[in-house]
């Protein structure tokens, strides 16, 4: 009786041929600095996503109130409303990293949580960082516009090229007290 090699060559199977490198190159050994010297491996650290420091504040000075999302104590917000009741005026402003908007270009300028959705003309400026564009839109103070900061839990701001959200909880509790200080004074 003849017996057969139940051998099988690397060059008979091509897959092999990468498995055997791969071994050989180490790929599917644990990375050595998750090796402790007991021998066991650890699990790898997870990095966290860095926490946002940023808070809704309110503000105040002479005839204009500000709404202002940002690091509190640094004097540009990542976005901000003011309101202007003497001039009857809401004034948006956000920054944003946008490569399509080149500063001092109008753009549109959509802002939008939960079912409410304000489309508005905005000029643009450089902004304190490099990178980052400041858009500045104004409308008519109409206090069914600050409905938008009551409505959905997130404050969605897009203009051509970029998007930023924005947690509105905070917001929500300031609104009641940036209505009453944005009602016009006869």
């Amino acid at each position: 009786m003849q017996q057969h090699s139940t051998f099988i060559s690397a060059q008979s199977l091509p897959g092999l041929r990468l498995i055997l490198l791969a071994l050989a190159l180490g790929l599917g050994a644990p990375p050595v600095s998750a090796a402790t010297t007991d021998g066991k491996v650890k699990a790898p650290k997870r990095t966290e996503a860095p926490k946002d420091n940023r808070v809704w504040l309110m503000a105040r000075a002479d005839d204009t109130t500000v709404l202002r999302f940002g690091l509190p104590g640094a004097a540009d917000p990542a976005f901000a409303v003011s309101c202007q009741p003497g001039a009857g005026l809401l004034q948006f402003t956000v920054e944003l990293k946008s490569p399509k908007t080149p500063p001092g270009e109008g753009v549109a300028l959509t802002l939008a949580a939960g079912k409410r959705k304000l489309e508005l003309a905005a000029s643009t400026f450089r902004g304190a960082s490099d990178g980052l564009v400041v858009a500045e839109a104004a409308v008519t103070l109409d206090e069914r516009v600050l409905d938008l900061f009551s409505d959905g839990e997130t404050l969605s701001v897009r203009t051509p090229g970029t998007t930023a959200s924005f947690p509105l909880a905070g917001a929500k509790l300031k609104l009641a007290d940036f209505r009453r200080a944005c009602q016009v004074r006869r």
